[in-house]
């Protein structure tokens, strides 16, 4: 390892500080040349970056019903559900949820989870059964007041992690609700 003169080498007790990236101590806190909350800033930092949280195309066969009719029809009914979730892709992240339609022509709408208001998860008897639910979200967007979810594996689990994405969505952006009393 090359040393130019009067530089030290860091050390294995020593780290870059993510802020302005002078040698620190690794257990340190807080940067003594920029004075930066170490944990906090890479919070921030982290919670910039958009993860995917689910990507891909509702189950074709969401419910019992479905299944029933897919059985009477000897598998038609099946076909034609799994053809309308070939034209469906859910793209879903801790800063957005993008629905691409279509199988010719496609169409995409992107709902910015800082607008979500209220999350609901319904689940009816023939979805209970195989597991799944319908999750709404409604949000301030006018072009898209709610946005519905389905056939997605474990979505109750997901809209625990969408509460809590579209929360520090609205801290990031400095956004605040105002509600009518």
């Amino acid at each position: 390892m090359d040393q130019t003169p009067g530089t030290v080498a860091p050390t294995s007790d020593t780290k870059p500080c993510p802020a302005c990236g002078e040698t620190i101590k690794v257990g340190a806190l807080k940067c003594r040349f920029c004075g930066e909350d170490i944990e906090a800033f890479v919070a921030r930092r982290d919670s910039a970056i958009e993860k995917t949280l689910f990507a891909g195309r509702p189950a074709a066969l969401y419910s019992i019903g479905r299944w029933l009719l897919t059985l009477v029809t000897l598998g038609i009914a099946g076909l034609i559900y799994w053809i309308a979730s070939l034209a469906t892709r859910f793209e879903i992240t801790t800063q957005r949820i993008r629905i691409e339609r279509g199988v010719f022509s496609r169409s995409r709408q992107d709902t910015e989870l800082y607008r979500i208001d209220d999350i609901a998860l319904e689940q009816p008897l023939g979805m209970r059964m195989v597991g799944h639910a319908v999750l709404l979200l409604r949000s301030t967007d006018r072009s898209t007041p709610v946005v519905r979810l389905y056939g997605i594996p474990g979505l109750s689990g997901l809209a625990d992690q969408l509460r809590e994405c579209s929360l520090r969505e609205r801290e990031r952006r400095g956004v605040r609700v105002w509600t009518q009393a």
